[in-house]
């Protein structure tokens, strides 16, 4: 295992890279790997919540878009992606974008930038084929309980100035460290791999509070405002 930082293990992204840049590897292998490199990094044209979530996380992400969000530009990587104010911006070997909150550790924000010699996503999968192959490698993994895989969500989505296509996925684990939401936000545009983070750490569901429980869905909530700020490529800035 790969020094860990949130959902994002830096020797799986390194993995991920790799396999997509292995142009003489057969195409069933690359989604394999890739597959199992995306569990490691822990995702929809904005897909709906769960319906016991809907009205309750809409308004909560309203707000939160609107009046809470800074937006974050990289210019050498070609990308941008909103987030909550007063974030801090983490310096990480083999991250290009690491961000905290500073009231909980656990609450970070993720992106990578990797050349790869594959020109788009659909050369190793649908978003179908590689979420199946994902939630096989997350249950997989010592640390998830038996049946603790949940998909919430999968989907593709345009960005907004880019068009690049994105692959979204959003689950829940249930793992000996604790309960977890990841979103995972994929895409690749001009042979560049970009790949999005966030997760959202849960209390158990015997022990939390309504107002914890609240809160973990405003924050889940958020996050599926933010995967739909991620863009890429140099058009993701030029319409700023």
């Amino acid at each position: 295992a790969g020094e860990d930082w949130g959902c994002l293990s830096l020797d799986d992204s390194h993995q991920l890279t790799t396999s997509l840049d292995a142009s003489a590897t057969p195409t069933m292998r690359r989604r394999d790997v890739v597959s199992l490199a995306l569990a490691g990094f822990t995702a929809m044209s904005m897909p709906m919540p769960p319906a016991a979530f809907a009205a309750e996380e809409a308004q909560a992400a309203v707000a939160v878009a609107v009046d809470d969000m800074t937006l974050f530009t990289d210019k050498k990587n070609l990308f941008r992606i909103a987030y909550p104010v007063g974030w801090q911006v983490v310096n990480k070997s083999g991250a290009t974008l690491l961000l905290c909150s500073p009231a909980d550790k656990y609450s970070q924000i993720g992106v990578t930038v990797s050349p790869v010699k594959i020109a788009s996503l659909a050369e190793f999968g649908s978003v179908h084929e590689i979420g199946e192959k994902l939630l096989r490698a997350e249950a997989a993994k010592d640390s998830t309980m038996p049946g603790g895989v949940t998909l919430l969500s999968e989907g593709t989505r345009t960005g907004s100035a880019s068009a690049a296509k994105f692959y979204d996925y959003e689950y829940r684990l249930v793992t000996t460290h604790g309960n977890k939401t990841v979103l995972n936000s994929v895409a690749v545009l001009d042979n560049v791999l970009y790949i999005m983070n966030a997760q959202v750490r849960e209390k158990a569901e015997d022990v939390a509070t309504p107002e914890q429980v609240a809160a973990e869905r405003a924050q889940a909530a958020s996050y599926r405002i933010i995967v739909g700020t991620f863009d890429v490529g140099r058009n993701s800035l030029d319409a700023i």
